[in-house]
């Protein structure tokens, strides 16, 4: 099993996340610098973030 999520901003930065049955990794890249920081996140601390998406984002306000 791999699921994977990308978001570009359109100004250089990218995030990706990827799930694996063991784990899941977070990929923030910018293109302009070059910059990249990969983190490996629990299905624990997923859980915790899908909660928090869940129970912010139908309050949030588009830019």
């Amino acid at each position: 099993m791999q699921k994977s999520f990308n978001y570009q901003d359109g100004f250089g930065d990218e995030l990706s996340l990827t799930i694996k049955s063991s784990s899941g990794f977070l990929l923030a890249t910018d293109d302009v610098s070059g910059d990249s920081v990969v983190m490996s996140i629990s299905f624990d601390e997923l859980r915790q973030l899908a909660k928090l998406i869940d129970d912010e984002v139908p309050h949030g306000k588009d830019d």
